[in-house]
């Protein structure tokens, strides 16, 4: 057996083999979700299991949607999650802009302050928000949730996108400024096409949080007209029963704008993740 062969042999048995059999035990969940959602719910349990739809059927999709109020759910997850997402986007561009470009006292500070935030974990705001939401009357409404994800996401998003700025060099922005643009105007013409796949990997951030949030919209949210997509699937679960297909449906409905919006941005967000994260 020549050196060449036997390179191959162990690249297949040592590479190729366990990456085939890492993608089957990850993908194959997905799979069974979507194969679930697509069975007659008295065929779901029974044995033996097919591992295809037969015959395929989108009764469960409809139940949802026209009876369920999965309508309503997405809608307001939709809303919350773009609102809170275009607003933490832009409030950590401007925030990341001034840490990388002015020096001040209390930078490392700042950073600091901005990290251990990251620290705590969601239940222990869960309280003060509520009595904070409370005071302000805005309980029981999508506004406490797009408060929420906004204020919690822009730290990170912030430190994410200070590092990009850092990486761009000052000097083109002052020879926008030279030629008549503002200091808003550089930013929006020189820095923002600049650190684009920065400000993608924040917003997908920002974005893939929110929508799949549900410690804060279970404590904050009690009417169901305004309930998001990950209560609307807790629902979905009895105190005796549970409607796999329904489930399952809702699972599926509930990954597809994450998985449009990852196709979508997939090149920016691998350019964005490995360039500027770790810049300071």
């Amino acid at each position: 057996m020549s050196n060449k062969t036997k390179k191959r042999l162990i690249r297949i048995f040592t590479v190729n083999i366990p990456l085939v059999v890492l993608f089957i035990i990850t993908i194959f969940p997905l799979y069974w979700t979507i194969v679930t959602s697509l069975k007659p719910e008295n065929q779901i349990m029974k044995l033996p299991l097919k591992y295809w739809p037969s015959p395929i059927t989108f009764d469960n999709y409809k139940y949802i949607w026209n009876n369920m109020g999965f309508d309503i759910y997405f809608w307001n997850s939709v809303m919350v999650t773009v609102i809170s997402t275009v607003v933490c986007t832009v409030v950590s561009l401007f925030g990341g802009y001034a840490i990388a470009r002015y020096p001040y006292k209390g930078k490392k500070l700042t950073y600091l302050i901005l990290l251990v935030s990251q620290m705590f974990p969601g239940v222990v705001l869960m309280i003060p928000l509520f009595e904070i939401f409370k005071n302000m009357g805005i309980v029981n409404s999508p506004y406490s949730l797009i408060l929420t994800y906004t204020t919690v996401r822009i730290p990170f998003c912030m430190i994410m996108i200070s590092g990009f700025v850092a990486g761009v060099s000052p000097a083109l922005e002052e020879a926008a400024q030279i030629d008549g643009c503002s200091v808003l105007g550089a930013i929006t013409r020189i820095v923002v096409p600049t650190i684009a796949p920065g400000l993608v990997a924040a917003g997908a951030f920002a974005f893939v949080s929110s929508w799949n949030e549900y410690v804060y919209a279970f404590c904050f949210l009690s009417s169901e007209r305004y309930f998001t997509l990950p209560i609307g699937l807790k629902l979905m679960k009895g105190e005796f029963s549970v409607a796999y297909g329904s489930l399952a449906a809702g699972c599926v409905m509930a990954l597809i704008p994450v998985i449009l919006l990852f196709a979508y941005i997939q090149k920016y967000l691998v350019s964005g993740l490995s360039a500027g994260a770790v810049k300071g």
